[in-house]
């Protein structure tokens, strides 16, 4: 019987990568599952199955953690809009993929968890500090992602800001009611009315400019 080739030893860098990448997981899962309010360190080594120690040796302290974990699910975030992105620029219809992307973005476990790290950020001044800068440059960067693709489809970069913009607000706000309000809101049906709205959204500039050129026309009709 032939012995099994031994597995190749993971080097210390592997190694190193594989704990931070547990802690960040588990990191979210807290958040998800308990909140800001239920989080802890010693919580999230525990999930991570690692001790406190290895742990305290990456994010000594609460703030680095959540610090670490934002950057984490916001990198997370910009990979996906990078490939969906990418993808959409050979859709017939690039709207369709910024669509699914964004709804994507809002309704995974991940904003769960950013959610709670900013509303505990509004009353928390240090956590503030630390983490809008992060979200704020991420967002950033996903905002000129899709900007890029949808004026690569032909949109003006004026109006396809602006319907990003209203996008993520129409988004957004469906998260927050359905997720913490007693209505009920038809989530599908919301973003297929958006969906219908938004080549006039987009176009508008160019509506607007043929109005106007209407009106000088008839102006310049009566005049005559």
């Amino acid at each position: 019987m032939k012995n099994k080739p031994a597995k190749p030893r993971r080097s210390q860098a592997d190694r190193r990568r594989a704990t931070k990448a547990a802690i960040m997981d588990a990191s979210l899962k807290v958040l998800i599952e308990s909140g800001y309010a239920g989080f802890s360190a010693s919580g999230v080594a525990a999930r991570a199955g690692v001790s406190r120690g290895a742990q305290e040796h990456y994010y000594p302290k609460k703030n680095d953690l959540i610090a670490a974990a934002t950057e984490f699910a916001m990198q997370q975030a910009i990979d996906h809009a990078r490939k969906s992105a990418s993808a959409a620029s050979s859709a017939v219809n690039p709207i369709d993929r910024f669509m699914a992307s964004s709804e994507d973005f809002f309704f995974m476990p991940v904003f769960m968890a950013m959610t709670e790290i900013l509303i505990a950020a509004r009353s928390d001044r240090d956590l503030a500090h630390i983490v809008y800068p992060i979200i704020k440059d991420a967002r950033r960067l996903l905002d000129e992602i899709w900007t890029e693709t949808l004026v690569e489809a032909g949109h003006s970069r004026q109006r396809a800001r602006q319907f990003i913009e209203l996008t993520h607000y129409v988004l957004r706000g469906l998260f927050y009611v359905s997720s913490w309000t007693p209505y009920e809101v038809n989530r599908e049906e919301v973003i297929q009315t958006w969906r219908k709205l938004a080549p006039a959204v987009l176009n508008l500039e160019i509506e607007q400019a043929e109005a106007g050129t209407g009106a000088r026309d008839r102006l310049s009709v009566a005049s005559a």
